[in-house]
């Protein structure tokens, strides 16, 4: 059973490539984690940001001496989580993994790395310093409340080492859509939504508007049309960057958009093939072709930068589908104002795989989902 203690560190791990070399933006998983812990008001914080800094981690705990130690990860940084858990292991600190990949995977780490002491399923709990769940998985609430200001946490010198980058920001927490692809309707409320305010939004922008680049993380902007209305970030940013349905794209939502000041749209494309685009609910490929390259020339009369997004690997691909789609992406560049992104599926072993997804997985190893090796191999193809 822990102690209470004042003092706790806060852990970003990096991946190698992701901090360091593309400065990626600040998602805003620990402002989240004060606000729910309300640290920010009863523990003595640091913050260490792999990647970020000359200092040892070990350096790091040996001087600051938190007993807790927090430790946010994705699939790519999890292979350096575990690292960093156990140095902070070696140094006696307790261990606590929360975030998305913890939440979709908590039993099979609970199972196979012993250096994390508690794994947080879902979003934390407020009070749980005050009253430690003795079970070392601990289920948190399955939806967020975001309706509230990030407020003056950025102000704090801790998040010193993030003030020259773009921020990550939420108007609304949840997805209405079914995607079969979709890891994340597992582990959070399916179709249910939480919304900031108005009046929030713009409480928030002012705190945000020293930011060059804004980075909105709803999975489909589109769904808070009370902001869209009524707040305009052409003035704050010099790039605003946002993700909706690529179905959803029209004359007058592409109107709405750009006078709200997105610069930059991602739109899921996901694929060309009929059998893939009607299994994940989006459509039949003669329409859905038509609607991608709509949307596409919209964007262009918009003069907003087109971010489509195009799955190269997911079950049940053709042989031949990334030769067939050439004729279709060929065009797509950035001279062309348009900066095409390609996804990989890769299947979490934590999760229920599916039916003929699991028997096509490469390793049950977490260490080895890093987006540097290769984990799954569709039907008909081999591994060279």
């Amino acid at each position: 059973m822990p102690v209470f203690s004042d003092r706790l560190c806060l852990v970003q791990p990096s991946s190698g490539y992701q901090i360091v070399s593309h400065q990626y933006a600040l998602a805003l998983t620990f402002p989240y984690l004060i606000r729910f812990l309300e640290l920010d008001k009863k523990f003595r914080l640091s913050l260490y940001v792999e990647g970020r800094t000359e200092q040892s981690f070990s350096r790091h705990l040996q001087g600051e001496q938190p007993y807790f130690v927090l430790i946010t990860s994705n699939t790519a940084t999890f292979p350096h989580a575990v690292k960093l858990a156990q140095i902070a292991k070696s140094e006696g600190c307790y261990v606590i993994l929360g975030g998305i990949f913890a939440s979709m995977n908590a039993e099979r780490i609970s199972t196979n790395y012993p250096c994390f002491d508690k794994i947080i399923k879902g979003a934390p709990l407020a009070g749980m310093f005050d009253q430690f769940p003795l079970d070392r998985i601990v289920e948190g609430r399955r939806q967020y409340d975001i309706d509230f200001e990030v407020g003056d946490i950025w102000d704090l010198p801790l998040f010193d080492c993030y003030r020259n980058d773009p921020v990550c920001y939420e108007i609304t927490f949840g997805c209405v859509y079914n995607c079969n692809f979709c890891s994340l309707r597992r582990i959070w409320n399916a179709g249910v939504c939480s919304h900031r305010s108005v009046e929030v939004v713009r409480s928030d922008l002012k705190r945000l508007a020293n930011r060059q680049i804004l980075k909105i993380i709803d999975d489909d902007i589109l769904q808070s049309p009370h902001i869209l209305a009524a707040c305009d970030f052409r003035l704050s940013f010099k790039k605003v960057i946002a993700e909706t349905r690529i179905d959803r794209v029209n004359e007058q939502s592409i109107s709405v958009l750009r006078e709200f000041g997105v610069t930059h749209l991602i739109m899921g494309v996901e694929s060309f093939e009929n059998e893939h685009l009607v299994s994940s609910l989006k459509s039949r490929s003669g329409i859905w072709t038509e609607t991608v390259f709509k949307a596409m020339d919209l964007c262009a009369r918009y003069h907003i930068t087109a971010r489509p997004v195009l799955q190269v690997l997911y079950p049940g691909m053709s042989k031949n589908y990334l030769q067939n789609i050439l004729p279709y992406i060929r065009d797509w560049t950035p001279t062309n104002n348009i900066e095409v992104f390609f996804s990989f599926f890769t299947p979490h072993p934590g999760l229920d795989s599916g039916k003929g997804i699991a028997s096509n997985l490469l390793t049950n190893d977490l260490a080895d989902f890093d987006h540097l090796h290769p984990v799954y191999m569709p039907d008909g193809y081999d591994i060279d």
